[in-house]
């Protein structure tokens, strides 16, 4: 009896041992997965086989965390590319459902200790303050649906958030991440190329079942004859603006055959970005361009030259991208920048402005409520076309101010961290991000809303890179860097 109680005891501790290690509760879902498709898989083989896949992917993306962020930073270029579900207004990005699940693979991968914990921000609680704002917006919101929708993607950019600042925690995955993005500008460009010449064609492709479906959507009717891969020209535009950009820094590293490769495809896509016809990103990225000239010393000496360089490649770049409709795309510019035409982007942005403006101010400055500032746009939007706006329009003044204190407090992060920092790879590497995120700053003035995930990755992503700028010994360890960068500091 003794010994049976004894064994018993034994059995209870190993089981409570067992349950306290958190890698192996980590595993655990993945496991009852396969262990559903192994019950399955006598009644209902396909859905087993579906399940069975897909544990396996997920137990690798749990096992290699890097890999299905390296995912998401390309699902992220692929906004026209959208989950349907029968019977329901709204669509998500792929990006957006796909950043619920990195969120939950991370949980897994920080549980079973495979990465590094998530590393506090001076952004934490006004983030955490004006997400709980949108939440609680939801009580005066007028259009009930709409909001949860809105605070969904909002939350989405918030996980994309996380998992960026905990997930960029080396070299190597930096450096990864850094080329994933110059290698989809390059894609992006071959993509704009190929949707100003086989316009109209390939408007969309619909994959559907009984219950959920799947939209691409390429050469959309809606914008015209204009450059963009998948995604709308403007969004297309900012983010060849961050390739650009961080191509710059990479340019300044390189020597030899690999400088002049990087410089061909600097071109390269800054000509495709000319495809685009984006007046707001374009500004943006010469606002940016601006800026490293002016931080990098050995420039910096011939700024202005440099500037009459940089507009008249501009130029050079917009007469061979558009080479083939040059008249049409002169007046297109010409007409979207003029004030005075009726219709004009710059005209219907005044108007949206101006109604969220006044229609948040006639609510005691709280805004209308989340997701509810669209249905007074006229002509109708989705959104003010303006981050702070439609802030204001939405959240009142207290989103704003929170919203303006989340960008002030990053940048203030950034430009520390940037004088703090001996290692001239990270110094180089952050300018040229601080150049992406002056760029980001000029833009989203005029585009945007505050719940783009796009917005939320680039600031985690400058966060991730100051934490490692800080960290990072005043020796690098890298021999392709060239001796320039090693001797005395160009910044």
């Amino acid at each position: 009896m003794q010994n049976s109680h004894l064994k018993l005891s034994t059995i209870a501790e190993n089981i409570q041992r067992f349950l306290s290690q958190l890698h192996i509760l980590a595993i655990m879902p993945i496991g009852i997965m396969m262990l559903c498709a192994a019950i399955l898989s006598i009644t209902n083989p396909l859905l087993a086989f579906v399940l069975s896949v897909s544990s396996i992917i997920a137990l690798f993306f749990v096992l290699k965390h890097e890999l299905p962020y390296y995912l998401l930073i390309v699902l992220l270029h692929l906004t026209n590319i959208f989950f349907v579900i029968q019977g329901s207004i709204y669509v998500y990005s792929i990006s957006e459902l796909f950043s619920f699940l990195i969120l939950l693979f991370w949980f897994f991968s920080r549980a079973a200790k495979f990465t590094t914990p998530y590393r506090r921000t001076p952004c934490d609680i006004p983030i955490i303050m004006f997400i709980s704002l949108a939440l609680l917006s939801l009580l005066w919101t007028n259009d009930y649906e709409k909001g949860i929708y809105q605070w969904i993607r909002l939350f989405s950019g918030i996980c994309i958030f996380i998992v960026t600042i905990s997930t960029i925690n080396n070299y190597r995955m930096l450096n990864i991440v850094v080329w994933i993005i110059i290698v989809m500008g390059c894609i992006n460009s071959i993509l704009c190329f190929l949707s100003i010449h086989s316009y109209p064609d390939y408007t969309y492709a619909e994959f559907e079942s009984s219950n959920y479906g799947l939209i691409l959507v390429f050469n959309d009717t809606n914008v015209g004859k204009r450059g963009h891969a998948f995604s709308h020209p403007l969004t297309t535009a900012c983010w060849l603006n961050f390739a650009l950009i961080l191509s710059f820094g990479k340019f300044i590293m390189l020597k030899g055959k690999k400088k002049i490769i990087l410089a061909v495809l600097i071109f390269f896509m800054l000509t495709g970005h000319m495809t685009t016809l984006s007046k707001g990103p374009l500004l943006a990225l010469i606002c940016g361009i601006i800026f490293l000239f002016y931080s990098f010393k050995p420039i910096r000496k011939f700024f202005f030259t440099s500037i009459a360089v940089l507009i008249l490649v501009i130029i050079v770049s917009f007469f061979l991208s558009n080479i083939t409709q040059l008249k049409w795309s002169l007046k297109y510019t010409a007409r979207q920048m003029s004030a005075s035409e009726s219709f004009t982007s710059t005209d219907s942005r005044k108007n949206w402005w101006k109604q969220s403006t006044s229609k948040s101010i006639e609510n005691y400055g709280l805004g209308v409520g989340l997701g509810g500032i669209s249905q007074y746009l006229r002509p109708y939007a989705p959104h003010p076309h303006s981050v702070f706006v439609s802030a204001f329009g939405e959240l009142g003044f207290l989103g704003l101010g929170l919203l303006i204190l989340i960008y002030s407090l990053a940048f203030k992060n950034y430009m520390i961290a940037l004088k703090q920092c001996r290692n001239e790879y990270y110094r180089l590497i952050l300018l040229s991000y601080i150049g992406g995120f002056v760029t980001l700053i000029f833009y989203i003035i005029t585009d945007y809303e505050y719940s783009t995930n796009l917005l939320w990755w680039y600031l985690g992503f400058g966060f991730a890179i100051s934490n490692l700028a800080k960290a990072a010994p005043s020796e690098h360890t890298d021999e392709s860097l060239p001796a320039a960068i090693k001797g005395n500091s160009p910044i």
